[in-house]
C-alpha cells in the first residue's frame, strides 16, 4: 500500500511536531501544546490501515522510525514527570 498525498502531508506534520518536542529547553506549556497538536495529527493518520495493509520500502522505514521516536518521547516525558513529582515532594516537605 502506498500512502496518499494527504497521508504524507500528515506524516510530515507529525515528524515536524516530534522534531519540536525533541528540542530541549522548551517550556512545559509549549511541550503540552505540541503534544496536543501531535495527538490531533495522529488521529488523522491512518496507522491502523498501515499496520493491517502494510507499506513498502522507504515509507515503512519512515513509519518505523516515527514509532521509535514516539517511544523515546514517551520515555522522556515520563522521566520529566518523575523529576517534577520528586521536586514536589521536597517542596511539600518544606511547607510542613
Amino acid at each position: 500500500m502506498a500512502l496518499s498525498e494527504e497521508d504524507v502531508e500528515v506524516l510530515q506534520r507529525i515528524e515536524s511536531v516530534i522534531d519540536a518536542l525533541e528540542a530541549r529547553g522548551i517550556t512545559s506549556s509549549k511541550f503540552y501544546n505540541l503534544c496536543t497538536e501531535l495527538d490531533a495529527c495522529l488521529k488523522l493518520f491512518p496507522a491502523q490501515k498501515i499496520i493491517h495493509e502494510g507499506v513498502e520500502g522507504d515509507e515503512k522505514a519512515r513509519f518505523m522510525q516515527l514509532i521509535k521516536r514516539m517511544k523515546n518521547l514517551e520515555i522522556y516525558a515520563g522521566t520529566q514527570s518523575e523529576i517534577t513529582n520528586g521536586l514536589s515532594t521536597y517542596i511539600d516537605d518544606l511547607d510542613k
